[in-house]
């Protein structure tokens, strides 16, 4: 075959492809769905307009605002008859306790009484901030001076306790403390007696 036949053969042959490639089978139609990524920004530019953004940061502010004052608390009824128990803080250590030298602390199944190591100072005073004999049995508690002691509430606000009594008042997130220590009435006063813990729930 010729130089010329050998070009025309492979014109041929692409244009072959080339029309095959083009040619129209059926109807052809525009793509009629949004894009997607253009959608969502649009939506999300009319959504989150300033004005949206503004009000949802003010929502976030008020939020925080009342998380803080007023924190969800537990629901604890108040002390009608007086009880006392008490409570063994001591834990069983499940593996090998060992210091950042590697020298063994604590072996696997070693009974530990964390008042072993550090006592109890003050006295734990657990109290319904939102019950106003409470909060009044706690001012005396507070002013008696003979005693440390730390109020802790389930439930109430802390921090306005905490400008009226002029200092520190706790919060009990959860209702994590009084159920560890087992409190089922308010207000209660723990103590360490010992290697224990004296709990008792008096009536205010």
């Amino acid at each position: 075959m010729r130089c010329r036949d050998l070009c025309w053969l492979a014109l041929a042959l692409v244009s072959g492809t080339a029309f095959a490639a083009t040619e129209v089978i059926g109807p052809v139609y525009p793509v009629a769905e949004p894009d997607m990524v253009v959608w969502m920004k649009e939506r999300a530019g009319s959504y989150f307009t300033p004005e949206r953004l503004a009000a949802l940061e003010a929502e976030k502010r008020e939020a925080t605002h009342r998380y803080a004052h007023t924190p969800p608390g537990t629901d604890l009824p108040r002390t009608t008859k007086p009880v006392t128990r008490w409570f063994d803080p001591s834990i069983t250590v499940p593996y090998d306790l060992r210091d950042q030298d590697g020298r063994l602390i604590h072996a696997a199944g070693t009974t530990v009484n964390p008042l072993e190591w550090r006592s109890l100072t003050q006295r734990l005073l657990f109290l319904d901030g939102n019950d106003e004999d409470q909060v009044r049995w706690a001012e005396v508690q507070i002013a008696d001076g003979q005693w440390q002691v730390k109020p802790i509430l389930v439930a109430g606000p802390p921090l306005e306790l905490g400008r009226q009594w002029q200092r520190h008042v706790f919060f009990d997130q959860q209702g994590l403390l009084v159920g560890k220590l087992g409190i089922k009435q308010l207000p209660a006063i723990v103590r360490q007696e010992g290697m224990r813990l004296q709990i008792d729930e008096v009536v205010p």
